[in-house]
């Protein structure tokens, strides 16, 4: 048996009367109930008394009365909903923007009610089995609180309104996107899958907004009168999707648009619970997960920012980090796209096939700084024993059963048999006096030799250059150019470079003879030399 408090007050003909006290109580002992009441006659300096439930009068009729009298305020007309027994439905009177009603018997008979906002009342008492039609429930809600009814925008042309005319932010209709008309930054989320939730105000402007995907009944971050339109879509069964981390789940879709003016770029709001939007065919979808989870080739974009565009990017695998999308290329060996970041650091391109390879893959070929690929190496060249490097295998020739590049093939017979050591040494060191004497003007078989000053040589133009001649049969130089520093002598500025200089030089002086000119030379053949026609600004 349980017990509740009354305030003791005379009536009009001087007897005492039982007024309920609804903030304290029911208790389930009396004793409790009891100390309640001296505590609080204490404090307010009234008489405050226990009295058992089971013997307290009816509090229908008293409720009741006062509906009749209008002590209570009845729902308006327009609430056409069956009214639930024992509930005395009313406008609160201290928020009439919502409904309170007798949730209990015990709390009828203290005289307790419980208010609730039109939207939860209608979920919990009046659809526990059917959904009433979203129209029908609108039109309830605006009854009671007409700033209170959700509207709903989808198309992109609505969503774009509501933000361009509603509560202030980033992406309202005072701020201005360079170059992207005719398009706005929250284009994007009119896809068919997110909606923009808001309230009016009797005027009928937009006085609250927020970001939502009623399929899944959740919603985000709220603008405008943030803790009413919170309660409004609480009551409309919505769950908050904002904060501690909370973001909107995968799968919804946002509108691909390219960017007018900015290449590479998209059209993309700033997001408030977004983690990132990944590309799926012809839309991006909502992805809630970490960059290193994303499947490799992904692309995503994180978010608009304040400026309502953004690069579309990329996971580079070697680097760990979101990259530029277009950047990125495929990498032989490792079988993995790179951002530029990571293969002009952790990649080389294969001489012989033009492919970006991962370093290592590499394989060093008998001309410095060139490089192949290990299956282009393992298909097009081969190794030579005697010179202990690699080779094309164009460049291999046969003698007897193995194989030797032929620059050395002087060496052997046709039978594999190689000459003497110290017949090889006598050559060599004939070969050796014999470079001294031989000038460019004698290698490409013109009066006038031609010659470049290496201090004005980059590195870059230097290795470009030095491939481009090396890898050159039948060529003829095409004399001087007007933006070419021509000495007479490039060995008479050797004095002036720096040691690194002097090799880049002598490397690139050497390399200009052909190997079957190299061949002749050591054999002290008379036939005129191949020339190059060469152009350095390749």
């Amino acid at each position: 048996m349980s017990f509740y408090l009354v305030r003791l007050e005379p009536d009009g003909a001087g007897a005492m009367k039982d007024v309920p006290i609804p903030d304290y109580g029911p208790y389930d002992k009396g004793s409790e109930a009891a100390k309640a009441a001296k505590t609080l006659t204490e404090e307010r300096g009234y008489k405050v008394q226990p009295r058992r439930m089971a013997q307290a009068p009816d509090w229908r009729g008293r409720q009741q009365e006062r509906l009749a009298s209008g002590a209570l305020k009845a729902l308006p007309e327009a609430w056409d909903l069956e009214p639930i027994k024992d509930h005395f439905a009313h406008l609160c009177p201290r928020d009439p923007s919502k409904i309170a009603f007798t949730e209990s018997d015990e709390h009828g008979t203290i005289d307790r009610t419980t208010s609730l906002n039109p939207g939860r009342y209608i979920t919990r008492f009046y659809e526990t089995e059917d959904k009433i039609p979203d129209a029908h429930r609108r039109k309830l809600i605006a009854a009671i609180d007409p700033n209170g009814e959700i509207f709903f925008a989808f198309s992109p042309e609505e969503i774009v309104r509501i933000y361009k005319e509603g509560p202030g932010s980033c992406m309202d209709g005072k701020h201005t996107f360079e170059g992207m008309d005719p398009h706005w930054p929250t284009e994007p989320y009119g896809a068919g899958d997110l909606a923009v939730a808001y309230t009016k105000n009797a005027e009928g402007r937009i006085q609250s907004r927020c970001l939502c995907w009623p399929e899944k009944k959740i919603f985000g971050r709220c603008y405008g009168d943030i803790q009413r339109m919170i309660a409004a879509m609480k009551a409309e069964g919505y769950t908050y999707y904002h904060g501690d981390n909370i973001r909107f789940p995968d799968g919804a879709k946002l509108l691909k648009i390219e960017h007018p003016e900015r290449r590479w770029e998209y059209v993309m709001p700033y997001f408030d619970d977004i983690e990132m939007v990944i590309v799926n065919g012809d839309y991006f979808e909502t992805y809630n997960g970490t960059l290193a989870s994303l499947p490799l080739g992904t692309k995503y974009i994180s978010c608009g920012g304040s400026a309502g565009r953004s690069l579309l990017y990329q996971y580079c695998p070697k680097m760990r980090s979101g990259q530029p999308a277009h950047t990125f290329k495929h990498i032989h060996g490792v079988e993995q796209e790179w951002s530029s970041q990571a293969y002009q650091s952790y990649a080389f391109t294969c001489r012989g096939s033009g492919k970006l390879y991962a370093n290592e893959f590499k394989v060093s070929m008998a001309i410095p700084g060139v490089y192949w690929g290990h299956d282009y190496f393992a298909e097009h060249g081969e190794h030579c024993a005697v010179t202990k490097k690699n080779h094309p295998r164009t460049e291999m020739v046969q003698k007897g059963d193995r194989r030797v590049h032929n620059s050395v093939e002087w060496r052997f017979d046709a039978d594999g048999k190689e000459m003497p050591a110290k017949k090889i040494s006598e050559i060599e060191s004939q070969r050796e006096d014999s470079w001294g004497s031989v000038t460019l003007g004698d290698l490409i078989g013109e009066t006038k030799p031609w010659r470049r000053d290496m201090r004005y040589l980059s590195k870059s133009r230097f290795e470009r250059e030095y491939n481009a001649v090396t890898n050159t049969v039948e060529t003829r130089i095409t004399g001087q150019r007007a933006d070419q520093v021509i000495v007479d002598d490039p060995f008479a500025v050797s004095s002036q470079l720096d040691p690194r200089q002097q090799q880049e030089m002598a490397r690139y002086m050497a390399d200009l003879v052909d190997r079957r000119l190299h061949e002749q030379m050591v054999r002290g053949f008379d036939q005129r030399p191949v020339a190059y026609d060469y152009d350095p600004t390749r």
